[in-house]
């Protein structure tokens, strides 16, 4: 399935994501907190993680037409990477924004030890 960010106005967080080099703005954690203080949302996904691209991921089409994969919840490696936030990307749905202390220039050796 595809998406596209939904109305994206009010996030104030910005992060690179690795896989399409795009800039995606999201929520934080807080912040979901206080929009949703009851929960009443849905998490399809996670972006922005180290983990191995494949064909069937569901992705996200960017402004400049990039794809972003979505991977299954429970992809992240802890405790190398953790969700800071959540994009929307359609009403009450979205994808957790994961963030890793894997420097980028290490992403190959990781998902090369994933693969084995």
């Amino acid at each position: 399935m595809t998406f596209r960010f939904y109305d994206n106005r009010y996030e104030t967080h910005y992060m690179k994501e690795r896989h399409s080099n795009s800039t995606i703005t999201y929520y934080s954690k807080h912040k979901m907190e206080e929009l949703y203080p009851e929960g009443g949302y849905d998490v399809i996904g996670e972006i922005g993680n180290y983990a191995k691209r494949y064909v069937e991921l569901d992705e996200i089409i960017t402004d400049q037409d990039k794809s972003i994969p979505i991977f299954p919840r429970g992809s992240l490696h802890k405790p190398f990477e953790w969700v800071v936030g959540y994009a929307a990307v359609d009403i009450n749905t979205y994808v957790a924004v994961i963030k890793s202390v894997i420097p980028i220039y290490l992403s190959r050796i990781v998902r090369n030890k994933i693969e084995r």
